[in-house]
């Protein structure tokens, strides 16, 4: 019984001190529809990768597809929105499915340090240019790893709270 009794404190210690530092597991988003800020919205996937400036951490990109006439106001409320819901997840916006295959594997191939994955050219810029309409992500030294929505080329959008 004093064995049950120790284990059991052990316990109540273990769960005071993750209630303490404030850790909680997260809810990530399941390949498929999702409404955000009441815009319908879909979980295309995701894919990892180890970002070549950050080769310690293995990131994880959730792959969301927009409707096509997203503009960057309503964008930035999907993004706050998202955050809410899946706290310091990474994520894609895109406004069309057609490259995001080639996208996503041109991006592991880019981080790649192993030698492993294939090489894969980037899709064609122009569908970038249009349908890449931002990422979440935390790798702005500039705002020393603030999690914030960001242009295709790392440029804050909006910081997230």
């Amino acid at each position: 019984m004093k064995y049950l009794f120790s284990l059991r404190q052990q316990l109540l210690v273990l769960l005071l001190l993750v209630s303490a530092s404030g850790y909680v597991l997260a809810a990530t988003p399941e390949k498929g529809p999702l409404t955000l800020n009441g815009i319908n919205l879909e979980v295309w996937g995701s894919y990892k990768i180890r970002h070549m400036l950050f080769p310690k951490e293995e990131w994880e990109f959730f792959i969301i597809v927009a409707p096509k006439d997203v503009r960057q106001g309503t964008l930035i409320k999907i993004a706050k929105d998202f955050y809410a819901k899946f706290p310091n997840t990474r994520a894609r916006f895109f406004s069309d499915k057609k490259h995001i295959q080639q996208y996503a594997d041109r991006d592991r191939y880019m981080n790649d340090k192993t030698g492993k994955v294939r090489e894969v050219d980037f899709p064609n810029q122009e569908w970038v240019q249009n349908h890449l309409l931002g990422n979440i992500n935390n790798r702005s030294s500039t705002y020393e790893r603030r999690w914030m929505l960001e242009d295709r080329y790392g440029n804050n959008i909006s910081l997230l709270p």
